[in-house]
Parts: structure tokens; C-alpha cells; sequence
């Protein structure tokens, strides 16, 4: 009984003694785990920087075009320039400004084409250059002006239009300038609504790609550009008059030569300074291409302007199209899987077949860059079927074409065995089994401690009352 009554003091005072320090323990803990909790959450996420506007990648072929200053072939459905000479070097705009004067015209006053309009004396004051011959008072629709101006390049319909819209000629030319601005013809700058030489007005072949994109888009340039002649009535002032189209693609009243279905508008015509220039269009397969060439030589044979024009049409439809570059069936790597049935890994698929807008003859497992992203090193199952688990890049010369998700195929399933035993092995390494194994240490050393103690303590007192008994004894007697 004496012996159980010495082991509980022996555990009550080593509990007494181990109490402090479990206290410091388990409050350095705490403040680890929130420490590492506020790390965690207070770590800030990086920063993103946009990401510049991918450039087109290099040609593979050179369409050899030759006789022409600038030029450049831009596809609207992939928002991309496919080839380009001299494309931003600065020239004159020559007949390609009366883009700019449709597109503010009829953005203006495109809204009634029947709006009647007098001719003032100041559109035909000094006149120079094409013409048809339009008089002052005479009464035309804004219908009739624009095709003068769009199929018939008339500089008096220019003149006409941009008074009647804004006023004044000045006015106008202001108007042209802020909408080029507006669309992106940043290096594109207007003095007259006519084209007529003025070495003030110049532009880019790529801000001309630009101006005719958007007058592709404006109602009704394309038309009205891409018909062979214009019958105008007779008016207030004058007979019946044709207008015949000044670009030798539709038109039939001068040169055969160059008529040709395929283009669709949009201008075509020529000054000393700025030399021969063609703005067109065309389509095929679901792709339009917009081209332009400037500043083109002419000779005895050819005018440059149209068959380079032409070959470049014919060479966007030749060389350019949509490459099946991976499919949803095409592996692209391989993950790590943690705690599953069966499996130690699972593969990885683009989540969407890839289509790109590539040259046709490149050999996509040569010329096509892959490079995937993943968001972990391993995944813990269970892993569902089509969880975005990375990314994918895809690369032409350089150029990044597009990125997309890479998704698992199958699902995985957890062993719940596996599993257990990873919680088990995840408990002992955390810091409250550390802790706790500590403190179960200190409490057994202290417990033995103290019971050493107590043992020691009543052993003496045994010895001394042993010492003093006989004595008491012999006292006694």
C-alpha cells in the first residue's frame, strides 16, 4: 500500500514538473502552423505581364515578287500578315486615299443613299485629275457620287462628298486623318480627299492593308468597287453618262489584260510620285486576304501594280491554309500518380483537336514546337476523367500559335490501403506528433526521476529510524 501510495505522488509531481513545458510546446507549434498558414496565404501571387501581340512567322517560300516598292498580304480570319515588303516604309498614298474618303463619306451620310446633292463651285475650282466632269449646281444622290468616286475614282465626286459631309474640304481631310488614327493607320496622313500628289500625304502599305480591311467591312465600298461600269442618269445639268471601273480587273473599256474574277474590289490607280498601286481582296476555302502593292514600276509589256497583285492572290491560296496539327487522340506526356488502384501514372491529351492556320507543306513533326506546362509534378488520386492537369504551347519559327489545356483520359481510383497509410505517415511527420512524442519522453524521465526520489528520500529514513531505535531502546531501560 505504501508502495502505490509512492508511484501516484511520483506521477502527480512529474506531471507537475512536465506542465511548464508543455505549454511552450504546444504554443511554438501553434505559432509554426500559423506561421506557415499566413506564409501561405500571404504569399503574393506573381505578376502577369501581357503577353505582346504574337508576330507572323517567317515565310518558308518567297512568292518572288519583284517591279513594286511595298507590298503586303494580311488574312482576316487569323488576323495575320503572311508576307511583307518594305510594309512600314513610309510612301505615297497615290489613288488608294479615296478608300479613306468612302469609309468617311458614307459613315457620315450612308444612312439616306437617296440624299439629293448640289455640286458646289468649290469641288470643281482648279480641278486636276480624273474626273467626270461634274458642274456647278448640277444634282446628283449620294448613291451616284459614291460610285463615281469608288468604281469611277472621280476627283470632283471626292471634292463634292467631302463638302457636303463636313462642310469643307479641310473639315473632311480632318475627319480621314482621325479615322485613320482610330483604326490603326498610325502612319498614314491625309491633305486632300483626292489622291492628288502632295508630299505631306503619305502612308505604309500596311496601314493601306488596314484601310482597306476596314472598307471591306463598310457598306458599300466592295460593291460598288468591284463592278465594270456605272450607268449615271441624266441630271439637272448633264446626259447620261458611264462611268467605267479604273481598275483594270473588272474594267473593259481600255485594257483586257487583267481582268480576272477572283479579286473583289477594292482600288487601283496611279500618280508620277506615288506610282501604280492595287488594293484588293479576295477569297477562297473560308479565307480572305487582303492585299496591297504600292509604288509598282509599269513598261511596255505589264503594269506591275496587277500582276503582282495577282501572283500574290494566287500565292496566299497555294501556300496558306488550316494544318490538323494534334487531335484529342494524340499523347503528349505522361504524370505521376500517388495512392492509386493499378496505375502509377496517368497520360495526358490536348482537350481540343488543333487546327492551325500554317503553310500547307510543313511537316508538322519537324517544323511544330510542343512545349507543356504542368501545374504539379505528381497527382494524388482519385483523378477524374478530363481534369486540366497543364497546358500546351504550340510554336512555329518561334512564334507561340496558341496554348491549350492537356487533360487526363481516364480516371483513377484511390487505394484506400495506400491511402491510410500515407495519413499515418503524414500524421508522424507533423509537428503535433513530434511534439507529443517529446512530451511523453520528458514525462517518462520525469516520472522515473521523481520515483527515484521518493525511493531515495524513504530509504534514509528507513536507515535513520533503524539508527535511532536501539538507541531509544537502551533509553528505556
Amino acid at each position: 500500500m505504501r508502495f502505490m501510495k509512492q508511484r501516484i505522488t511520483a506521477f502527480v509531481l512529474a506531471l507537475l514538473c512536465i506542465l511548464p513545458l508543455m505549454l511552450p510546446l504546444a504554443a511554438e507549434d501553434t505559432a509554426a502552423a500559423e506561421s506557415t498558414a499566413e506564409e501561405t496565404t500571404a504569399e503574393p501571387a506573381p505578376e502577369t505581364t501581357a503577353e505582346p501581340e504574337p508576330e507572323a512567322p517567317e515565310m518558308i517560300l518567297d512568292p518572288g515578287i519583284e517591279n513594286v516598292g511595298a507590298a503586303c498580304v494580311y488574312n482576316i480570319e487569323n488576323d495575320r500578315y503572311i508576307y511583307e515588303l518594305d510594309a512600314d516604309r513610309v510612301i505615297y498614298p497615290a489613288s488608294t486615299v479615296k478608300l479613306m474618303t468612302a469609309i468617311v463619306a458614307i459613315e457620315l451620310m450612308g444612312s439616306d443613299m437617296q440624299r439629293k446633292i448640289e455640286v458646289p463651285a468649290e469641288a470643281i475650282f482648279r480641278l486636276k485629275g480624273n474626273n467626270i466632269a461634274l458642274k456647278r449646281g448640277e444634282v446628283l444622290t449620294l448613291e451616284q457620287l459614291l460610285y463615281a468616286l469608288i468604281c469611277g475614282g472621280a476627283n470632283d465626286a471626292a471634292n463634292t462628298l467631302a463638302i457636303e459631309a463636313a462642310g469643307s474640304i479641310e473639315a473632311f481631310v480632318a475627319l480621314m486623318n482621325d479615322k485613320a488614327q482610330s483604326i490603326g493607320a498610325v502612319n498614314t496622313n491625309y491633305t486632300n480627299p483626292t489622291g492628288m500628289h502632295d508630299p505631306a500625304m503619305v502612308t505604309t502599305a500596311r496601314d493601306t492593308a488596314i484601310i482597306a480591311t476596314y472598307a471591306l467591312g463598310t457598306v458599300p465600298i466592295a460593291d460598288m468597287s468591284s463592278v465594270e461600269k456605272f450607268v449615271l442618269p441624266a441630271t439637272n445639268k448633264a446626259e447620261s453618262r458611264t462611268v467605267f471601273n479604273k481598275n483594270y480587273y473588272f474594267a473593259t473599256n481600255m485594257e483586257y489584260l487583267y481582268i480576272w474574277k477572283i479579286p473583289r474590289g477594292l482600288n487601283a490607280g496611279y500618280t508620277i510620285e506615288g506610282g501604280y498601286c492595287v488594293a484588293t481582296t479576295a477569297t477562297r476555302d473560308g479565307l480572305t486576304y487582303v492585299v496591297v502593292v504600292m509604288d509598282a514600276k509599269a513598261d511596255e509589256k505589264y503594269i506591275y501594280s496587277y500582276t503582282e497583285a495577282a501572283d500574290l492572290i494566287k500565292w496566299a491560296f497555294n501556300t496558306y491554309g488550316y494544318v490538323n496539327v494534334l487531335t484529342t487522340a494524340d499523347m503528349i506526356c505522361e504524370v505521376p500518380v500517388r495512392l492509386a488502384s493499378r496505375v502509377d501514372y496517368v497520360t495526358l491529351f490536348p482537350s481540343q483537336n488543333i487546327e492551325l492556320y500554317l503553310p500547307t507543306a510543313i511537316d508538322v513533326s519537324k517544323d511544330i514546337e510542343l512545349d507543356w506546362h504542368l501545374t504539379e509534378d505528381s497527382l494524388t488520386a482519385p483523378v477524374s476523367e478530363g481534369q486540366v492537369v497543364g497546358s500546351l504551347t504550340v510554336t512555329f519559327n518561334g512564334t507561340d500559335l496558341g496554348t491549350y489545356d492537356l487533360i487526363t483520359r481516364n480516371s483513377v481510383s484511390r487505394n484506400n490501403v495506400l491511402y491510410v497509410l500515407d495519413l499515418f505517415l503524414s500524421f508522424t511527420e507533423s509537428g503535433v506528433f513530434r511534439a507529443a512524442v517529446v512530451i511523453l519522453i520528458l514525462a517518462a524521465a520525469a516520472y522515473v526521476g521523481v520515483l527515484i526520489f521518493i525511493r531515495t528520500r524513504n530509504n534514509r529514513r528507513r536507515t535513520v529510524s533503524r539508527q535511532i531505535a536501539p538507541q531509544n531502546r537502551q533509553r528505556r531501560r
